[in-house]
């Protein structure tokens, strides 16, 4: 059996049945790191807010090399249609990996009313470096490990997260933006909101030009004092707003 712990659990904050919001936290991290921006929009807005755990995450790094894509996809999927069921709008807010997976449910669940990507990686800072490099460390050294300084200060705000990174589990995260990407050339007219850092020490920031060029319905804003954990940061309070803001427009 696998332990989950209690600082990774999902969460879920019942509200009106009229707007539920789906929560996606990012690659090795845990609801956690959405929790604050969640949190805020519920308490303003009334919504029902989920944040879900997915498969590999909250516990092991080794846990998560043994999971792919589509075990990430199959759990927001199935989250997203329960929310369908019993709720009359359905949103989707995704931080990193959760901004991908984002996208990925908009592309291919048009009842989606709308969504929401925080930081969606793109591009990588030394995109072409890390491609060339995972498949060979893959095998000689199958978790690298996180720098220590930012992981601490985040750790301390909350944020359960795995202080390595899972190299196998890292190349299905870019195969799942390759595909991500390609469902964006047939994008449905579900509104998107990007939200980018502009200080963010993981994405680099030129990547949304990519998502613009292929999406009609999209509004970009654009972070000026926020990392890339932006939902734990200085400005999470304008996160949520402009959650709160996107929704009442769409």
């Amino acid at each position: 059996m696998i332990h989950i712990y209690s600082a990774a659990e999902p969460f879920f904050f019942s509200g009106n049945k009229d707007i539920a919001i789906l929560f996606i936290h990012g690659f090795t991290a845990s609801p956690s790191e959405v929790y604050p921006v969640a949190k805020l929009v519920h308490q303003t807005s009334g919504a029902t807010v989920s944040g879900v755990l997915l498969p590999g995450h909250g516990s092991h790094p080794r846990f998560l090399n043994r999971t792919t894509w589509r075990d990430w996809y199959s759990t927001v999927e199935s989250e997203s249609k329960y929310l369908l069921a019993n709720y009359e709008k359905v949103y989707v807010v995704g931080l990193s990996l959760g901004g991908l997976l984002a996208m990925y449910l908009g592309g291919n669940i048009p009842e989606l009313k709308g969504g929401v990507a925080i930081n969606p990686p793109i591009r990588l800072h030394y995109d072409k470096l890390l491609n060339f490099l995972a498949p060979l460390v893959q095998w000689i050294k199958p978790y690298i490990p996180k720098p220590v300084g930012n992981q601490e200060k985040l750790r301390k705000k909350g944020r359960f997260a795995y202080d390595s990174t899972p190299v196998k589990a890292f190349r299905s995260m870019m195969e799942f933006r390759k595909r991500t990407l390609g469902v964006l050339d047939d994008y449905n007219d579900m509104p998107l909101l990007l939200i980018q850092s502009q200080k963010d020490e993981t994405v680099n920031p030129k990547g949304v030009e990519l998502v613009l060029s292929k999406v009609k319905n999209i509004e970009l804003v654009e972070l000026e004092d926020s990392e890339h954990v932006a939902t734990m940061g200085k400005e999470k309070k304008e996160i949520a707003s402009l959650i709160i803001d996107f929704i009442g427009k769409n």
